[in-house]
């Protein structure tokens, strides 16, 4: 009887491939190994045992701690990781089936780190040449049978490409983080800091921005313009440069005009259905999702058998995909049910798609239906929107063209929408629709004549979504790793805001390792890096070469962190203190905020010879806005949603009579006892 091990990257994977085989077998047994749940499937010639990893079960262990480290070991998760013990029953059981299998089955996501997750299985437990491998972009019971019966050759290459990346981010991550960490410990203070391969391209990109902000010189500018029955009407030489001009254009039109109009049509294509990157920027565009929210919703759709396999960077749909029976399912949904009628009545099963492939479609619905918390179902919603959307019809908008002849000439533009087409289908754009006023060769009169005042504004900073696809553009990262490498940046420290701002310290990290050892921060060398690991998926360059070629950069860059150690350490510690404040202390020291048990308070720099402490929200956006007028306490602008108010952090201060009673409960000053264990711990 021949024994075959199918492994899945996550329970809930193992659970529907194992549903999706039964009718083809005579039982299915779940069992239990300790607490993990894995399944049997069984007939007269065979029997497979289908059983779930989580995620990575093996992971990078150095053998020396001597800096630079190259000399590395794949070694159990929970041997390093001690918050990972759950792991050691699902290797253990993984262990005992696969030594005896006569065939293993690598059904983790196809991709890289997928392939990886199944390699380091097999190749410690049974014999790489006994490994096949099933591939399917979705979990739906049919496609799990279709990559069943259809295994392919183990792929060994994207395995490979995943243990090179995973090997050279520990050589960027460990090795630039623990040296930078040494420099800082050795001038006398501690703080966990980090910089990796991808982390310095994107504070070099955040970096530049905040450059171009700092050096942008705003420049006074004069618009003209003309009202015609609340139509606003712009001069055609806007912007004016010199006041006067304006003025001079105000002063010779005339109070009377002629109207007359060009007007064409347009089609308006539909957008293509989303990869994984126009998924991340239109949530955070309509949701405010960042993106590392966005790819934890998506694979919970992916999972549940709701959604194709999200992280790809493909917008086409290929034929195999039946659109036509997707639209039909859909169409059952209540939310849906008009829109996929409309195309199923017009037989409208044709997507218009994007130029971009990957080895996995685009993002597309199963059709299928699971209960949904309120993040899933909006993200679910945008997909199927999305996706009918690029079956739809393109819309048509009437562009009209307006000139305002009154001695001065005036333009303005009144766009119709004509046929809205695909914009039924996607209600989530802001597009202008208006009704003309006005006929060809029409006589008006000008209601009203302006010259407004404006200055030029600086260039927009990145925003989450933003700063991703530019880092796809540039190709850094993978379409995973950026929204980790950006949660990084804001768990560091080195970033805040919806828009993108470099803190202090992040400033410091970026400016430390321009003056020292500007490799890290240069795109131009992470790409490189890119482009080999994409050559050995394509067999066109070694893994020990790619690895060789980053040990030769990592010691590069460590030379230079030795050699001006002393250097680094003084000028983080200095600039890592200066970020740390946050208002003056009424003592003459500084107030920085520190955290407690997941809740933040102000202390004072002067500590234990100065004990005032002020606590902070606990879950509102704030910043400081000087000092209380009554009681000299430090104030604090609080962003609440769309409310903005200061409050003075002095809890019984005069000046928080409109304050609530809740939010006055909650902000009690912290006791001297409280700040006495929190440095206590810190020793």
């Amino acid at each position: 009887m021949e024994n075959i091990v199918i492994i899945a990257e996550k329970p809930s994977v193992a659970q529907k491939i194992a549903y999706a085989l039964k009718p083809e077998f005579i039982s299915l047994t779940r069992k239990v190994y300790k607490k993990v749940s894995y399944y049997e499937l069984k007939n007269n010639n065979k029997t497979i045992f289908i059983s779930p990893a989580v995620g990575h079960l093996f992971t990078l262990k150095e053998k020396t701690n001597v800096l630079p480290i190259f000399n590395l070991e794949w070694v159990p998760s929970y041997q390093i990781n001690k918050t990972a013990w759950y792991i050691k029953d699902y290797l253990d059981n993984l262990q005992n089936l696969v030594k005896n299998a006569d065939l293993v089955i690598n059904a983790t996501d196809f991709d890289i780190e997928g392939s990886l997750i199944g390699y380091n299985i097999i190749r410690n437990f049974s014999d790489i040449k006994k490994a096949k491998r099933m591939k399917f972009s979705t979990v739906t019971p049919s496609e799990l049978q279709e990559s069943y019966h259809n295994l392919i050759d183990f792929d060994i290459d994207n395995a490979y490409a995943g243990e090179v990346r995973h090997i050279i981010d520990w050589f960027y991550g460990i090795n630039l983080s623990r040296a930078v960490m040494n420099a800082i410990r050795n001038a006398g203070r501690f703080r966990v800091l980090s910089i990796g391969r991808v982390q310095g391209p994107m504070l070099y990109f955040l970096f530049k921005k905040e450059e171009e902000i700092a050096n942008f010189k705003p420049e006074l500018y004069w618009q003209v313009n003309a009202e015609v029955e609340e139509i606003s009407f712009l001069h055609t030489k806007n912007p004016f440069k010199k006041k006067d001009e304006a003025e001079t254009a105000k002063n010779n039109t005339d109070k009377k005009g002629k109207i007359s109009i060009v007007s064409s049509i347009r089609k308006v294509y539909t957008l293509p259905p989303f990869d994984f990157t126009s998924l991340q920027t239109e949530a955070y565009r309509i949701y405010g999702y960042i993106p590392v929210k966005t790819q934890e919703l998506a694979q919970s759709l992916y999972e549940k058998a709701l959604i194709s396999y999200p992280r790809t960077a493909s917008q086409k749909l290929p034929p195999q995909i039946n659109v036509r029976n997707i639209i039909k399912q859909l169409s059952q949904n209540s939310t849906f049910t008009n829109l996929a009628n409309q195309l199923i009545n017009e037989n409208k099963f044709r997507p218009r798609e994007g130029k971009k492939e990957d080895v996995h479609p685009a993002i597309y619905p199963t059709g299928n239906k699971d209960k949904l918390n309120q993040d899933e179902e909006r993200l679910y919603n945008l997909i199927v929107y999305r996706f009918l959307a690029c079956f739809a019809d393109p819309a048509e908008i009437k562009d009209n063209k307006l000139t305002l002849n009154a001695r001065e000439t005036y333009n303005a533009s009144i766009p119709e929408i004509v046929k809205r087409g695909w914009y039924e289908f996607y209600p989530f754009l802001n597009e202008k629709d208006h009704k003309l006023k006005f006929t060809d060769g029409q006589d008006v009169n000008i209601t009203k004549i302006n010259i407004t005042e404006k200055t030029t504004t600086p260039p927009i900073r990145y925003t989450p979504a933003s700063i991703l696809q530019l880092m796809e553009k540039e190709n850094i990262g993978t379409k995973t790793t950026r929204a980790l490498v950006l949660d990084t940046l804001y768990k560091r420290g080195y970033v805040n805001g919806k828009q993108l701002t470099i803190t202090p310290l992040g400033k410091a990290i970026y400016q430390t390792f321009k003056q020292y050892s500007p490799k890290i921060l240069d795109p131009t060398l992470t790409r490189q890096l890119e482009e080999e690991m994409e050559k050995i998926q394509n067999k066109k360059v070694s893994k020990d070469k790619v690895i060789e070629d980053a040990k030769n950069i990592i010691s590069s860059i460590m030379n230079d962190i030795f050699n001006h150690e002393k250097e680094i350490g003084t000028f983080l510690k200095s600039q890592l203190e200066e970020s740390e404040k946050f208002a003056p202390c009424k003592c003459g020291g500084y107030l920085k905020i520190i955290n407690y048990k997941g809740s933040k308070f102000l202390g004072c720099s002067n500590y234990p010879n100065c004990k005032i402490t002020y606590s902070l929200p606990p879950t509102y956006l704030f910043t400081y806005a000087g000092s209380c007028d009554i009681c000299s306490s430090p104030k604090i602008w609080v962003i609440k949603g769309k409310q903005r108010y200061q409050k003075c952090l002095n809890p019984y201060c005069s000046s928080n009579k409109n304050v609530g009673k809740s939010e006055k409960a909650a902000e009690k000053p912290r006791t001297v006892k409280k700040i006495k264990k929190l440095e206590a711990k810190k020793k």
